[in-house]
């Protein structure tokens, strides 16, 4: 009886992520047809589709019994934070700090503009994240959590899927360049992202930190104007990339993979964040 259970949940839940993406699928080629070609109705589409997405997302994670990760344990809100503190440096650093504060890029929007663009950050990142985290690397770890090495090729896995998936924006007029470019930094993200979802086993550090780095990446090409590249900007990124990739490494390479069942109900099986 339960076997039957487990296997109509998965079944389930593979239908329904596909539904989901041919609806997404749907929506993005025929945008125009279906929310007008205004720039409001361009904001409009991004903000609603990625929230009814991550709503539906949501219903999967819960569906499937991942509702540990909806969680924020308050006896390890503390050390969880602590952990993702040097995680944080990619998104705050994704804003052009060194040429915004030398008036080289500036911000010349009016707030309720940037505000909207913050809602659909946070939209885009709140779809992405229960999907991609949430629901696809989830189900993925489920299944394979033997050895650090499942860990590793778990990461990988749900990792490319996040940057593949994001070359849908050819579709959209992007250059083929921007989006090679795009699925690359795509797939270094998700991977610190999955990392942090097991260290801190809850799903919002990763929305929190995605929502931030779209935000400070996109906020003054689409509302300011100046050069966002410079040498010292460049050097301050590779400077923060390498520091942050190994740290995530080294926090890999020091979870326990026994230990991991705590973020779906297992009993006597938790792990704490070091």
């Amino acid at each position: 009886m339960v076997k039957d259970k487990n296997k109509f949940k998965k079944e389930i839940y593979i239908a329904a992520a596909v539904m989901l993406s041919l609806v997404l699928l749907v929506c993005e080629i025929w945008r125009a047809e279906l929310f007008g070609s205004s720039e409001k109705a361009e904001e409009l589409y991004m903000l609603t589709t990625r929230i009814v997405g991550g709503l539906f997302a949501l219903l999967l994670i819960l569906f499937c019994g991942y509702q540990n990760i909806l969680k924020i344990d308050r006896k390890t809100i503390g050390a969880a934070l602590l952990f993702t503190l040097p995680c944080w440096l990619i998104p705050i650093n994704n804003f052009p700090i060194i040429p915004y504060f030398s008036g080289s890029a500036t911000i010349d929007a009016p707030a309720s503009s940037i505000l909207f663009y913050a809602l659909q950050c946070l939209g885009v990142a709140f779809f992405e994240e229960l999907v991609f985290r949430g629901c696809i690397f989830m189900f993925i770890l489920q299944m394979r959590r033997r050895s650090t090495f499942d860990l590793f090729t778990n990461i990988v896995i749900s990792a490319a899927a996040f940057g593949i998936v994001h070359a849908v924006n050819l579709l959209s007029g992007a250059s083929l360049t921007s989006v090679i470019l795009q699925v690359g930094y795509c797939f270094l993200i998700g991977g610190m992202y999955s990392v942090v979802l097991m260290k801190t086993g809850s799903v919002w550090h990763c929305v929190l930190m995605h929502a931030v780095y779209n935000f400070c990446g996109g906020v003054v090409p689409n509302f300011g104007h100046g050069k966002i590249w410079d040498t010292p900007t460049i050097v301050l990124t590779v400077i923060v990339s390498v520091a942050v990739a190994a740290y995530t490494i080294v926090s890999l390479i020091r979870i326990d993979p026994h230990k991991l069942g705590y973020i779906f109900n297992e009993k006597n099986d938790k792990m704490k964040t070091e």
